[in-house]
């Protein structure tokens, strides 16, 4: 499976996109930090789990059910112009099968949000994984009350719901989100 994992670098026209070194751990729990705001639609964490998250998805990853650090990926991305690092993505190759590329999670820094750069990279994922020709679809896992992610998602073609998973009783603190799928050509 190692010739069906993304390039460790990979580019975009205004983006850099490549896997995430130790060091940056604090620079990616910053740009982790700012886009906390989503916690509140998709179930807080602790604080003890929120100050470590990065550095624990670079040590250890953030892995599926029975997944493997090996098809982890942490990438974080950068400005071309400016080495600055504006967000970064979690993907895993083949969840929920062999089939199926993943993404965990994708977040820009708010700052550089409404400027393309979320769309930008995305589409250059896209043509990356198509291009490996081992996986069908991609999939993602949005909550139900992020409607900002939810109209990103599916804007970038991600219309296919698969599966729909959640509390059973509606409150304000209780969750549901939606398996959205793109399927490759």
């Amino acid at each position: 499976m190692s010739n069906s994992l993304i390039p460790s670098r990979w580019t975009t026209a205004r983006l850099s996109v490549e896997d995430s070194a130790p060091a940056e751990a604090t620079e990616l729990q910053q740009v982790h930090d700012a886009c906390a705001y989503i916690e509140a639609w998709t179930g807080a964490l602790t604080d003890s789990q929120h100050d470590q998250q990065m550095l624990s998805a670079l040590q250890e990853g953030d892995l599926p059910p029975g997944g493997s650090k090996e098809f982890f990926r942490l990438q974080s991305i950068r400005l071309k112009a400016t080495p600055q690092l504006i967000g970064f993505a979690e993907v895993y190759h083949g969840y929920p099968t062999v089939d199926i590329f993943w993404v965990g999670f994708l977040g820009i820094h708010p700052a550089y949000q409404n400027q393309g750069y979320g769309r930008e990279v995305v589409q250059g994922l896209i043509e990356v994984v198509a291009g490996l020709h081992a996986y069908s679809a991609i999939r993602l896992g949005v909550a139900l009350k992020n409607w900002p992610a939810l109209r990103f998602w599916t804007a970038a073609g991600f219309d296919r719901i698969v599966e729909i998973r959640g509390d059973k009783v509606h409150s304000d603190q209780s969750f549901a989100f939606l398996y959205l799928e793109r399927r490759l050509e």
